[in-house]
């Protein structure tokens, strides 16, 4: 029994972890967020275990020559910003902070597969979207969570005012929300296809995708676009996989459409002020035969490039927002279109780094890639920190799973052949 509460408390204590790396901003740790401390933590962690890892060195090579690129931006325009430094930062916590969780996650765990990885992300997000809900409806609750939180995500003023139209979650800003939203949907999705499951499970988790789209949809809509990232995953899996859980997912899908029929009559019912921003999209289609919103209008005004060659090519070195969200347009300005390429190539890289013989595991990564460059349309963001722990899961598992099993079976096998070599 006394095992039992300890592995319990463990597991929550994981699961803690990885809702701070996923969410870091909502917890303030002298004046600056978790991932920093966290990572500091990791990096004490990672040498000493006398730096493991070759694969490590190769992805701070590339990020070290994206962070050179900036850094010649911002000489050649004689301008330091302060963008930079905090990227460099969270990136490394991020960083860092993954390999402690993955570390814990075998000590943990024993021998995890990747879904105990995607299980946790899932339910952090879902801890999240609870947290969100009652934030809304019990005002000491969102007084408690809200000061917490570093206080530059989301000021007092601003707040108030996004209340009246959408929910605020706990240490999550507005486009944010959509983005995380929508990684939990596709993992989600993945593991229909991929998992047999038994029915408690299955309602289970058929209702946490319903939960989870709707929390995230009233605080973001970019959500719609995890929700059909979602779907295309799911659709690419069902017909090219050879071994899909295919009744599985057909049944899902089923009791899906019913869920979400039933949570959009609630969401009249509990969120009457809400839903005219948060279904703008389904009332538009419904009514125009248009997908589009007033938000998704005004991106097209917002994509542009700059039309001088010296900012074209080094950019400005400075990371601000100027009349424009889209992703690629502010990082063509900060650093040029070499150094946005060189941004996207970094996450790309790591991504590359997580492939396995499994190409079900390869295309869940290469979806991921293409949804951040989807996203990237419509404000700025990576999915490093999703990343960084899919890394450093196949790395262990390739060092401290796979080669002392492959070694010990080609040790078997010599001895078969030679007696001798067992004494």
């Amino acid at each position: 029994m006394k095992d039992i509460i300890i592995n319990t408390i463990a597991k929550a204590l994981l699961l803690i972890l990885v809702f701070y790396l996923i969410y870091p901003q909502a917890l303030e740790i002298r004046g600056s967020s978790f991932i920093s401390m966290s990572g500091i933590v990791g990096i004490i962690l990672y040498g000493l275990h006398k730096f493991p890892f070759k694969e490590v060195v190769s992805v701070l090579i590339v990020f070290g020559i994206l962070i050179f690129i900036c850094y010649i931006s911002a000489y050649v325009n004689g301008f330091v910003d302060d963008f930079m430094t905090g990227y460099i930062r969270s990136q490394m916590g991020w960083f860092f902070t993954a390999y402690m969780i993955i570390y814990f996650m075998y000590r943990i765990h024993g021998n995890p597969t990747i879904y105990t990885v995607l299980g946790y992300i899932i339910a952090a997000i879902a801890l999240q979207s609870i947290i969100t809900l009652i934030m809304f409806f019990n005002e000491a609750a969102n007084d408690f969570f809200f000061s917490l939180q570093l206080k530059s995500i989301v000021d007092e003023e601003t707040k108030e005012i996004a209340e009246k139209e959408r929910l605020i979650g706990y240490g999550i800003g507005f486009f944010g929300a959509g983005i995380v939203a929508g990684y939990a949907l596709i993992f989600i999705m993945y593991l229909f296809l991929k998992i047999k499951m038994n029915i408690k499970s299955f309602i289970f988790l058929a209702l946490l995708y319903a939960f989870i789209f709707y929390v995230g949809l009233f605080s973001a809509r970019t959500t719609v676009i995890g929700f059909t990232a979602s779907f295309v995953v799911f659709a690419i899996l069902f017909f090219i996989d050879i071994k899909p859980e295919r009744r599985q997912g057909i049944n899902f899908i089923g009791i899906l459409l019913l869920l979400l029929v039933v949570g959009y009559a609630l969401c009249y019912i509990y969120f009457p002020d809400f839903t005219e921003w948060a279904f703008e999209l389904f009332d538009r289609f419904r009514k125009e035969g248009r997908i589009e919103t007033s938000s998704s209008n005004g991106i097209i005004g917002m994509l542009y490039a700059p039309n001088d060659f010296k900012t074209f090519i080094i950019g400005n070195g400075k990371m601000d927002f100027f009349g424009s969200d889209v992703g690629y347009t502010r990082l063509m300005f900060y650093i040029g279109v070499p150094g946005m390429i060189m941004y996207f190539f970094y996450s790309t890289y790591v991504g590359i780094k997580c492939f396995t013989k499994d190409w079900t595991l390869n295309f869940l990564i290469i979806a991921l890639l293409i949804y951040n460059m989807i996203m990237n349309v419509k404000g700025f963001t990576d999915l490093n920190m999703i990343l960084y722990l899919f890394f450093f899961y196949f790395l262990f598992y390739k060092y401290y799973v796979f080669l002392p099993k492959v070694y010990s079976n080609q040790r078997r096998e010599i001895s078969k052949k030679d007696p001798i070599s067992q004494i």
